[in-house]
């Protein structure tokens, strides 16, 4: 029994020992459970947090070549199909005016008009090659936005001057209304300024049914020093319709109407984005369009809020009297003339043809040419005898070319459209008002000039880059801000002897020829610049005597007789008309580096060239794209080899990341530029690719990567060896 007690209590001491020992092992398992499922936690937090970063990484790299794949597809389209059918666009205008010509003009003046047309026509053309080569340019990313100082009223000069160039005899009103607190000088990038008014008017002009464009200006405060300046572009037309609209902005060609869309304005919209600023477009059918431009700009005085200052109290408070053809653009002048606190009159010209009321009353009587009749001439004049009038006659720049009404009864023949520093000149002019801006304070001494040629210069036929070998050794000073017209002015002299020196603005011009190292025969000078003009500059000049015989020939797309005659009162010798003609370019120089006059038939001392074949390039073709101006053409050929000479490389790649909408985009975009420059064989093999992925055989593609290198780099060659023989 006492040994059973034992046992039991020995038992219980062992179950005891067991629990103790199980209450442990329990313990120490839920511990190690407990670390287990924590370091599951963290494993899966990790896990989570690695996973979400992976997926975060994932989807920027997906949007980042979502975006480089929408930048390329962007640039692609900057191209596309542009530049094949830039003859075309001169064909189809050449054709319609010679049908236009046929129908409406009598026969004994076909041949005047007829070359008017192809003159026009010309320019055209010349105008879609430059934009060809900017495209180029955009394309290699060489374009870049200068901001420096600049005269607005140059801008709106040199746009007026090159859009009248191209759209003369347009019955189109153009206006410019211009808000009265339009600083005159600004800090921006005139010429890329210029590019944009210049394709925006352009494109209006070619729209059906345009019976009136108007530019209003206005200027906002912003922040710091800056402005804004809006741009607003309405016409009366027919208007887009929503299709249209929608893409205007995209270059392509239109096979069902035979027209080019958008090669102007798309590269417009290209720059206004490099320039910070905005371009947008509205239109209704029935009723018309307005383009909106929006661009910052910084201001040189803010506080002089009245730019422009007549030198006289006497000449300010006239009372004035308007009438134009259209209303609209008689209020635009209104408000010009109101800003030197003139008090202005306007009324319609049907109320002034049913009732002429008394002018007796007015100082200036401003009149379209077209009311001028004997009666109203007879009553001008008897006024005229009683007191001091001014009557001036108004016509529009794009009719220019026809014959103005001529009689002493007009004292100042006005063309539109106008600026508000046109009109300051204008009165200045008008009462013989002796301005120093114009005239040197130097003494008029009796000492030789250089000899003044106030006329349009005579264009001398048959003139070839070799001609301009007569003038080798010669130092000639050119000042142009504009990149592609020095281009085409050193591609084509270079080759000469000619030693040539640039300058990209009025100011650096000045600093270069009073520095004195290099003793210029004749220097070469646009007008609208930025920092400092071309009137400006040869004031600068000639304030010094020693250059006195220095000839200055201006650059200048206006030429009306008031221009002409600014140039010459600020100490320019003679000009040249936009744009640039060589045949007039080498008249110009033979006039002030030849002794004898010219008066050789050219032809007869040009050696023919010898005649090269270039394997897959037809160089006779490519010619005739580019107006068979050699100039233009090389510089195509150059910025083309820039841009795409290296192409195969990118259509090897995006075939190979099976990017086929961007092998697309290149070969679209190749075809245009090929056709363009008369690179036959690229032109087909184009074709062919834009076939297979037409048809989605992108499995084909692959083939053509031997083909493509091969035909690049054969055209690649070809054109280096034609720009070698060309030089």
């Amino acid at each position: 029994m006492k040994l059973t007690k034992i046992k039991i209590l020995l038992l219980s001491l062992y179950l005891v020992n067991i629990a103790e020992a199980g209450e442990k092992m329990a313990a120490d398992t839920f511990w190690i459970w407990v670390a287990l499922f924590a370091l599951a936690a963290v494993g899966i937090a990790i896990l989570f947090v690695s996973s979400h970063q992976a997926q975060k990484v994932q989807h920027l790299h997906q949007k980042l070549l979502d975006k480089q794949l929408e930048m390329e597809k962007n640039q692609t389209l900057l191209l596309t199909n542009m530049s094949e059918n830039i003859h075309n666009i001169a064909i189809q205008a050449l054709e319609k005016n010679k049908k236009t010509l046929e129908k409406k003009t009598k026969p004994f003046k076909t041949f005047k008009n007829k070359n008017e047309v192809l003159a026009n026509v010309e320019d055209r053309l010349l105008d879609v090659t430059n934009d060809l080569i900017d495209f180029l340019r955009l394309k290699s990313k060489k374009v870049e936005v200068v901001n420096e100082e600049f005269n607005i009223n140059n801008v709106l000069n040199e746009v007026s001057g090159s859009i009248c160039s191209q759209f003369a005899g347009s019955s189109t009103e153009l206006i410019f209304d211009i808000d009265k607190n339009i600083p005159r000088r600004i800090v921006g990038d005139s010429l890329h300024l210029g590019q944009v008014f210049d394709s925006i008017l352009a494109h209006m002009l070619q729209e059906e049914g345009v019976e009136e464009i108007k530019l209003e200006i206005s200027m906002f405060d912003t922040f710091e020093e800056k402005i804004e300046l809006q741009f607003l572009f309405t016409d009366v037309s027919n208007g887009l319709s929503p299709e249209a609209l929608e893409e205007l902005f995209v270059p392509y060609y239109d096979e069902d109407t035979s027209r080019y869309v958008g090669l102007g304005l798309f590269v417009s919209n290209e720059l206004v984005d490099m320039m910070d600023g905005e371009l947008s477009v509205r239109s209704t059918e029935g009723r018309g369009s307005t383009f909106t431009l929006s661009l910052p700009f910084k201001t040189i005085d803010r506080s002089n809020k009245r730019m422009y200052r007549l030198p006289d109290k006497i000449f300010i408070e006239k009372k004035v009297f308007i009438v134009d053809s259209s209303y609209n653009s008689a209020l635009a002048i209104k408000k010009m003339f109101a800003y030197f606190r003139h008090e202005v009159r306007v009324i319609s010209q049907e109320d002034f043809l049913n009732n002429i009321p008394n002018l007796t009353p007015y100082d200036i009587v401003v009149l379209h040419e077209s009311l001028f009749t004997p009666r109203l001439v007879e009553y001008l004049n008897k006024i005229k005898m009683g007191k001091e009038l001014k009557v001036i006659a108004l016509n529009a720049l794009l009719r220019a070319d026809k014959k103005s009404f001529v009689d002493d009864v007009i004292d100042v023949h006005l063309f539109k459209p106008l600026n508000q520093e046109r009109i300051f000149e204008m009165i200045i002019n008008m009462y013989d008002i002796d301005r120093k801006a114009y005239v040197s304070d130097k003494d008029a001494k009796d000492t030789p000039k250089a000899k003044i040629h106030k006329t349009h210069m005579v264009e001398t036929k048959d003139i070839s880059r070799e001609n301009f070998k007569d003038f080798a050794g010669k130092n000639i000073l050119i000042v142009e801000d504009n990149f592609i017209n020095q281009k085409m002015l050193t591609t084509l002299l270079h080759v000469s002897g000619i030693h040539l020196t640039i300058a990209n603005n009025g100011q650096e011009a000045v600093d270069i020829v009073k520095e004195g190292k290099i003793k210029f025969d004749i220097i070469l000078i646009d007008i609208n610049m930025p920092i400092m003009d071309g009137y400006t500059a040869t004031q600068m000049i000639r304030l010094d005597s020693k250059f006195d015989m220095l000839p200055i020939v201006a650059f200048t797309a206006l030429v009306l007789d008031s221009e002409i005659q600014k140039m010459f009162q600020s100490g320019i010798n003679a000009f040249l008309a936009k744009p640039l003609n060589i045949g007039k370019l080498y008249t110009a120089l033979a006039m002030y580096l030849k002794e004898e006059p010219v008066n050789k038939v050219i032809k007869e001392r040009v050696k023919p060239k010898k005649e090269m074949t270039y394997k897959g390039i037809n160089i006779v073709k490519g010619l005739k794209h580019a107006n068979n101006s050699e100039t233009l053409y090389l510089e195509v050929l150059k910025e083309f080899s820039e841009a795409y000479g290296h192409s195969d490389d990118t259509f090897e790649k995006l075939v190979r990341e099976h990017r086929f909408e961007q092998v697309k985009m290149l070969c679209i975009d190749m075809r245009g530029l090929t056709g363009s420059i008369g690179a036959e064989d690229m032109h087909d093999l184009m074709n062919d690719i834009l076939q297979q992925i037409l048809y989605k055989k992108y499995d084909m593609l692959a083939n053509y990567k031997e083909k493509y290198i091969f035909e690049i780099q054969t055209l690649n060659k070809s054109i280096m060896k034609y720009i070698e023989a060309a030089a």
